[in-house]
């Protein structure tokens, strides 16, 4: 309610949403006055979606941008030393070699960009091992290769909800829903 009475007074929607939730949570917003909207708010969900937590830092959320970055990073690194990799499934259903696990698991670790991307392009160039990126490859008969998947699928899910709150926060931002706000005339609970 009070979002449409400050743009009907001519205030950008970004500036209502900061002042109708500092009036109803008694806090400073974590929505910038300029919301990512439009062509440059689709760019910095693409862009953060190829570098972890990069989408924030761009709207100068550094403290969200760093830690996301770094907490993906180190997940995916983890699964790196542990000598896994992002390999190319088949997906051909009549294939003997089709699992449908292996199909999701590859989506999934995809989702941290441009880090799973490279590991990716290693596994499909690279043929002998320790050769140049191998360790970006991974080494399928490693005994901890399938420990080091799972922490390359955390870091690749960890990417998507971090995608998905640059989303909600900065491109497609709206007043939070609180107890406190109701409709005027409404009987209070």
């Amino acid at each position: 309610m009070q979002v449409d009475k400050a743009a009907a007074a001519g205030l950008d929607r970004a500036t209502a949403l900061e002042g109708a939730m500092l009036s109803t949570t008694g806090m400073r917003s974590s929505t910038p006055a300029i919301a990512a909207q439009g062509p440059l708010g689709w760019l910095g969900l693409f862009i953060g979606w190829m570098i972890p937590g990069a989408g924030f830092l761009i709207w100068g959320r550094w403290v969200r941008g760093l830690t996301c970055f770094f907490l993906i990073h180190l997940t995916f690194g983890l699964g790196l030393v542990l000598h896994s990799g992002v390999a190319w499934p088949s997906w051909s259903f009549r294939s003997e070699e089709f699992n449908l696990i292996n199909n999701f698991t590859f989506i999934v670790q995809m989702g941290t960009g441009l880090p799973a991307l490279a590991s990716f392009l290693a596994s499909q160039w690279v043929q002998e091992p320790g050769a140049g990126l191998a360790w970006l490859a991974g080494a399928p008969k490693h005994p901890h290769y399938e420990l080091g998947s799972y922490f390359l699928i955390v870091a690749g899910a960890l990417n998507y909800f971090v995608v998905g709150n640059f989303y909600d926060r900065l491109v497609r931002p709206r007043p939070p829903f609180t107890a406190q706000e109701r409709p005027e005339g409404a009987p209070s609970a």
